[in-house]
């Protein structure tokens, strides 16, 4: 478990259970870069802090690994999404194939609903080898911390299994902030992140994501702006589908009808 610096945390005692403390600044995946670094077992299950397991979860999981897998593995389950308010909801509405592009799985945009397609961090659950051959952390607080690993993993092994399971074995809370969701307009690095880590990628994968999630992370930042230069970034660089170009249009409308408007004097 990563805590910060000085901050007590209620556990029961198990000698099992290690605390580590994070410095001030030590973003989301070198955190868990730690703590993967520190763990002793042969798997690894990674789970944010306002996220809940069910007791089922890892058993339901493990047993659902082949016995050829070896270590070249990653189970996932479908999810309880928690909030805004007392909205409930079942993620993802679709599960990833056998052998299926993860890129394509999670960024071509077949519609104009969220969760469709997600691998959440705290449904994740594979082998420490795994992890140690393909490390966690590439860029710290760069976009899109668990898609980025996933994509490396599966460039970098081929034949790994991604195992998504039907059953709803976590909750996920959305009711907070987080950093895709702040007024800071993070546009620019979700535009670089996509031409960067999506460049082997097909054009249509390239420019839906250019269309959808710099896009989102200007509506929350407010930017008109940003949500243009993800247009233009989609459409120069990749071969957006109808729903993502849709999606960036309605953005922008958004945007323009939620601006404050100047007093009438």
């Amino acid at each position: 478990m990563i805590a910060p610096p000085d901050v007590p945390v209620p556990l029961p005692v198990d000698d099992r259970i290690l605390v580590l403390r994070a410095e001030i600044g030590l973003g989301p995946a070198r955190r868990r870069q730690r703590g993967i670094e520190a763990a002793h077992g042969n798997v690894i299950a990674l789970l944010d802090d306002d996220d809940e397991w069910y007791p089922t979860k890892l058993q339901r999981q493990l047993a659902a690994v082949g016995a050829g897998a070896g270590d070249h593995w990653i189970t996932s389950s479908c999810m309880a999404v928690m909030g805004p308010g007392t909205r409930r909801r079942t993620w993802p509405r679709r599960l990833i194939e056998p052998g299926e592009s993860i890129a394509d799985y999670l960024f071509r945009f077949t519609g104009f609903t969220s969760g469709g397609a997600v691998l959440q961090t705290s449904t994740l659950c594979f082998p420490v080898e795994l992890v140690r051959t393909v490390p966690w952390c590439a860029d710290d607080d760069a976009p899109h911390e668990e898609p980025d690993w996933l994509i490396r993993v599966q460039r970098a092994i081929p034949r790994v299994q991604v195992i998504q399971l039907a059953d709803v074995l976590s909750t996920y809370d959305v009711s907070g902030l987080s950093v895709s969701r702040s007024s800071i307009d993070r546009t620019d690095e979700y535009i670089a992140w996509g031409l960067n880590r999506l460049s082997m990628e097909s054009p249509r994968v390239r420019g839906d994501y250019l269309c959808t999630s710099p896009v989102s992370a200007a509506v929350f930042a407010r930017s008109l702006s940003g949500v243009w230069r993800s247009l233009w970034s989609s459409l120069r660089h990749g071969k957006p589908g109808p729903f993502a170009l849709t999606y960036a249009v309605l953005s922008a409308v958004r945007i323009v009808l939620h601006r404050p408007r100047a007093p009438i004097r």
